[in-house]
């Protein structure tokens, strides 16, 4: 048994799994029934127990801005042009090169505008063994830019003004400016053109928000194909042998749902998964594990997944709540100095996580260079309750906090998912007891878990992990979420400062490295020293599979381990 030293990588958890040819079959339980048991010269099936159920292979609302849960199921049927690697660096995928500077296919014209040329791997096919041509690519942007469908890719959308198709294999997107993220863009996700185009161009357009052909009938261009999606109790995906980047490994992937932590946990040790993760379990039931599993061959890995865990505060005046709080930087300074981050690691991370102090993560390839910007705010009670008081707050005889001016209480409420269950909401509000406010918790009911509304409409904090640095969109005063963009815009938290604005407008538009950094360094300065959001820790979650299960990471595609 073995934990796996933290190594920090460049996205999000996603994770997908290849079973040994050698691994014994599991004890026999409900959740296996009619299987066959995974013997050499048998299929190798790959179970996983999932927590989180994806909502749609799309990008469009109301199906979620983000698909919402499971992302590794949509990169096990779907596929990209290019994908980001654990390094940084992009990589090509449906494209056979990543476009370049040098190479004269990423082409920055005299006016500044961009013209950016893929191209496409000649033999990629759909799962219905239709061949994929840039003309679906084409019809995959026309959906993406349309109006009447909002999606996560709005802010890179509105710089990309066209795209064409001079012949099958062949893509070029146009730019209106020039945009230092360009060679990972188009990040749109294929639409296959014969099964969408028709009913699209008579306006059908729910078929892109939650209709079967993008849900339980999808076809896409992954390396599994889906073949059975039965909505909260699992999914069920076998190879596509006709996959262009050679034949993928198991012959089935199964993601069960299992929405309960300690049930999920229950079905790893007993062999009814092959392995499993859960972003609300405990980090002592990990280590418990370990102890468990000593000897046996199972694994687990306690895996960074590089998400910031943060406080988002209102910015949205017609959701805030508290008038004379959060908007005030000696408030913010204030309720982040009041946390005990260390504390909260120890509690939430069993001191495994690292603590964040900013936006960058620990394994950032300007680190160096750049961590030196950030503010610190160390933790500090004492000086917490000074700041409060110089902004005019005051204990009352009750030992609440009240503001001498308006007599307004401070009554802040702390929201979170209900993935991340109570603890760090209970942290985070003791501390802010401690100092007279009245702080009470919320967890946003798991009906709602995936009403983006709902979410980005919470009336003081909340505790979150959205992605993006500040380099992003997600901190800009010009990509708010809100009805216009039905809550899909980058930025949740309504946060907006013109000098933020500005800086992260001249970062995407600058590609001189040396220019970057001198920028990053001002945007980072400027951003976390009027406290945009409170850094709190780098999420690290346990990992678990049985003898014989090897973890392939890929970020937002797949990078297959080799089967032993």
């Amino acid at each position: 048994m073995w934990i796996k030293t933290p190594v920090f990588r460049v996205f999000a958890f996603a994770v997908v799994l290849v079973a040994s040819a050698c691994a014994p079959a599991a004890p026999s339980l409900s959740t296996r029934e009619g299987l066959a048991p995974e013997v050499p010269g048998k299929p190798k099936v790959l179970i996983i127990g999932q927590p989180q159920e994806l909502q749609t292979f799309g990008d469009f609302a109301p199906g979620s801005s983000s698909g919402g849960g499971c992302t590794e199921c949509r990169y096990l049927a779907n596929d990209r042009l290019t994908w980001t690697s654990d390094g940084g660096a992009v990589q090509p995928r449906l494209a056979v090169e990543v476009p370049s500077l040098e190479r004269g296919t990423w082409r920055v014209n005299p006016d500044g505008t961009m013209d950016v040329t893929y191209r496409l791997h000649p033999n990629v096919k759909w799962h219905d063994g239709t061949p994929f041509t840039s003309q679906d690519m084409v019809f995959t942007f026309t959906v993406y830019k349309d109006p009447e469908l909002p999606n996560r890719q709005g802010a890179s959308l509105a710089m990309m003004t066209s795209m064409s198709a001079p012949d099958p294999v062949t893509l070029v997107a146009h730019w209106s400016q020039t945009f230092v993220g360009a060679d990972r863009q188009p990040v749109l996700e294929p639409l296959a053109r014969h099964i969408f185009e028709e009913a699209y161009l008579r306006g059908e357009k729910d078929a892109l928000t939650g209709g079967p052909k993008i849900t339980t009938e999808f076809v896409g261009l992954g390396p599994y194909r889906l073949i059975a999606w039965e909505p909260g109790s699992r999914m069920e995906f076998e190879r596509f042998d006709q996959y262009y980047l050679g034949r993928p490994p198991l012959d089935r992937v199964i993601m069960n749902w299992v929405f309960d932590a300690n049930t999920l946990l229950a079905n790893i040790l007993a062999g009814a998964v092959d392995a499993a993760n859960h972003n609300s379990l405990d980090m002592t039931a990990g280590l418990e594990v370990i102890k468990r599993w000593e000897g046996t061959g199972n694994r687990v890995e306690l895996t960074p997944t590089g998400m910031l865990m943060q406080i988002q505060w209102q910015g949205r005046a017609d959701y805030m709540r508290l008038k004379n709080a959060f908007t005030n930087l000696d408030v913010r300074q204030a309720m982040y100095r009041a946390i005990d981050k260390v504390a909260l690691v120890e509690v939430m991370m069993a001191g495994l996580a690292p603590v964040a102090e900013g936006p960058l993560r620990p394994d950032h390839v300007d680190l160096t260079e750049l961590e030196t910007a950030i503010p610190k705010f160390p933790y500090d009670p004492g000086a917490a309750q000074r700041l409060l008081a110089g902004a005019g707050w005051a204990r009352g005889t009750d030992g609440g906090l009240a503001h001498r001016a308006s007599g307004e209480r401070f009554q802040v409420e702390v929201w979170g998912k209900p993935r991340y269950a109570e603890k760090p909401l209970l942290v985070i509000a003791d501390a802010w007891k401690a100092l007279g406010a009245e702080a009470t918790i919320h967890v946003i009911p798991t009906a709602r878990n995936n009403d983006r509304e709902y979410e980005v409409t919470y009336p003081d904090v909340i505790f979150t992990n959205p992605g993006g640095g500040v380099d992003t969109f997600r901190i800009h005063g010009g990509h708010v979420a809100g009805t216009a963009n039905r809550w899909t815009a980058a930025n949740q938290s309504g946060y907006a400062n013109p000098r933020v604005d500005d800086l992260v407008d001249r970062l995407q538009m600058t590609l001189d490295p040396r220019q970057q950094i001198n920028l990053h360094r001002q945007l980072i300065q400027e951003a976390m020293a009027d406290i945009a959001f409170m850094p709190l820790y780098w999420e690290v979650r346990p990992f678990f599979a049985l003898k014989g299960v090897t973890p392939g990471w890929g970020g937002v595609t797949l990078q297959w381990d080799k089967v032993s």
